[in-house]
């Protein structure tokens, strides 16, 4: 996105004013940046990191005004006890910059610190005090918790035992190398919105990919004003956060495809995810203002993670001020949903019905799964387009994690042709009526035709096709020929899990009863077909061999059998199986009990 005209620039005066009045500019020019640039050279270095960055470059550009700066202890107190600074204004998150006891020590008695990245010198931060942090306080007023899983907890308890306060006096702006066009300041989607006439502006804030949920909310807000900005957060997350790059091409897609042009902005929001929910969506809303935003979208659990707020405290937060203190207008919207009965979206207070089937409503986790099994979600839910970026990056990164894996363990690399997963399919159904495969796998004699068979059985009364491909049997007609070497024995199982990739793709229930003994060949497997649930059937060589009537396994261990695996050829045990069931000290019942209920827990019948 261009930078808006000066022209605009100036026109953007009649925008809503920033919180505080005036919009902050640390950024030194002229010759207070010569000095600022020469004295930085000579002062003691404080390095960074990722999320230190964020919030000086929402300082710099005033996406955080009225402060000029780091907050000192008299702030930092007010903004934990009151939600507002020592001076009365409203503020909810502590803006600190944590040092460690090293840090601490380098500083020593300096009057001023040079914050620096990479690349060198971003700003002098002119020191007013150095005070320790009450965390206890700090987690339990602003996040509600002081549990230490709690991704804010964690991180202000990362952040160092002292922090630094005073003002910033900034000479550069940390140089990001993605969405170098779309790093708005508040300055120029100000000119942004002056230049395309907005003076009412819907600000809108994801760190996921937008749903139909979110884009009903966005289309609601865009008939309220005149234009939107979609303001994806593209700071620090919290680790399983979909990254930046991914979530961006999604965004992109959604607002090419199905938004106005002339009515929607995209830009990006530097700051860094507290979760803090409530507290957090105040702090959303109010940068927004500084950004030019009228009006800020909030639904259902803002800002929030796990289960430590309540699915509207952020909506109901905004209640304890005055209107005018914020400043900004919160457009509070119930959760969404696709509504079978209407044939469109609603919400509890538009639906015709609340039955909860009449909602085509899926869980996060629910999704993920469907994604990472290459299933595109059903289209009420989400656009197709945004499926497809989404199943690309869960493909690529199941293949990093066994990658890794493979790494870790002394193994070689996949194939080229193992990064295919799933095929995608283009219409959804509850797990109870899609294809899946079984897998089982263990050693010869371990209980896997048997459980295979009477697994089948319970699956069919149950009203589901079932196929069982027997390791023996695919040998003798649709492997008839091949041999016991490693490469023979892997196109034996490739053979095997094309056909459950066909059978599941049509709705059927596979089950496979074969050694299949080298993971990576399971693991291929596992990427061609999606809905694949590996069961280790577990047994010792001793119990095996007390219950082989056959004698195979006292004669592969007198040497008497060449290429006997788990003997004198190797077996590779599942590392992380779906469901485990030891034939040794568990009864056939038991076993069969055990995925019977994981198939129901899960969804799957």
């Amino acid at each position: 996105m261009t930078p808006p005209s000066t022209t605009a620039a100036r026109l953007s005066a009649g925008l809503i004013a920033p919180h505080g009045g005036q919009l902050v500019n640390l950024l030194l020019d002229g010759p207070l940046w010569e000095r600022a640039r020469e004295e930085a050279e000579r002062l003691p270095r404080l390095r960074l990191d990722e999320r230190q960055l964020a919030d000086l470059e929402m300082l710099t550009i005033g996406a955080l005004s009225p402060l000029e700066g780091f907050m000192g202890a008299a702030d930092y107190r007010a903004v934990i006890e009151d939600t507002r600074l020592a001076n009365g204004t409203v503020w909810p998150i502590p803006v600190v910059l944590g040092l460690t006891d090293e840090q601490r020590a380098a500083v020593g008695t300096a009057e001023a610190i040079a914050l620096e990245d990479e690349n060198g010198p971003l700003a002098i931060l002119r020191l007013s005090e150095i005070y320790s942090p009450d965390l206890e306080a700090e987690a339990a007023k602003v996040y509600g918790t002081t549990d230490a899983a709690h991704p804010g907890v964690a991180a202000i308890h990362a952040r160092g035992r002292w922090l630094a306060a005073g003002r910033v006096e900034a000479i550069g702006r940390h140089q990001h190398a993605d969405f170098v066009d779309a790093r708005l300041t508040p300055a120029q989607t100000r000119a942004l919105f002056a230049e395309r006439g907005w003076r009412r502006v819907a600000a809108f804030q994801t760190r996921n990919p937008i749903h139909r949920a979110h884009e009903y909310l966005l289309r609601v807000a865009l008939e309220l004003t005149d234009g939107l900005l979609v303001h994806p957060l593209m700071g620090a997350t919290k680790a399983g956060d979909i990254p930046g790059p991914v979530r961006w091409r999604a965004y992109e897609a959604l607002l090419s495809e199905y938004f106005p042009a002339a009515r929607t902005a995209l830009a990006v929001f530097p700051a860094n995810m507290h979760y803090a929910g409530p507290r957090e969506a105040i702090y959303h809303a109010l940068a927004r203002k500084n950004y030019g935003a009228t009006h800020f979208i909030v639904g259902r659990d803002h800002a929030g993670v796990g289960s430590y707020y309540g699915s509207y405290d952020a909506q109901q937060i905004f209640d304890r001020f005055e209107p005018a203190e914020i400043g900004i207008e919160p457009l509070r919207f119930e959760n969404s949903f696709w509504s079978r009965k209407l044939s469109g979206m609603a919400s509890l207070k538009t639906a015709a019905t609340t039955d909860p089937a009449d909602q085509i409503s899926l869980s996060g986790t629910k999704v993920r799964e469907m994604l990472d099994a290459g299933q595109i979600p059903p289209a009420e839910f989400t656009r197709p387009e945004i499926a497809r970026i989404l199943i690309e990056h869960y493909r690529e990164e199941r293949r990093e994690r066994i990658e890794r894996e493979r790494a870790a363990n002394g193994q070689a690399a996949l194939a080229p042709e193992a990064s295919v997963s799933a095929q995608p399919v283009a219409d959804w159904k509850p797990r109870r009526e899609q294809g899946f495969t079984l897998w089982f796998t263990g050693l010869s004699g371990s209980g896997k035709s048997t459980l295979s068979q009477l697994l089948a059985q319970a699956l069919r009364e149950r009203g589901r096709s079932v196929e069982v491909l027997d390791g023996d049997e695919v040998r003798e007609n649709l492997s008839k020929g091949l041999g016991f070497s490693k490469e023979d024995r892997d196109t034996n199982i490739k053979r095997i899990g094309y056909v459950s990739k066909l059978l599941t793709r049509n709705g059927a229930v596979s089950i496979t009863a074969a050694i299949s003994p080298y993971r990576e060949i399971r693991d291929f497997n596992r990427a061609q077909i999606g809905n694949f649930i590996e069961i280790y059937a577990e047994a010792s060589i001793e119990a095996l061999a007390a219950r082989d009537v056959k004698g195979l396994y006292k004669k592969a261990l007198a040497g008497e059998i060449k290429n006997f695996t788990g003997v004198s050829d190797p077996y590779e045990a599942p590392e992380k199986p779906e469901i485990v069931v030891n034939t040794e000290r568990e009864s056939v019942e038991e076993s069969l009990a055990k995925i019977l209920a994981y198939l129901e827990g899960e969804g799957w019948i």
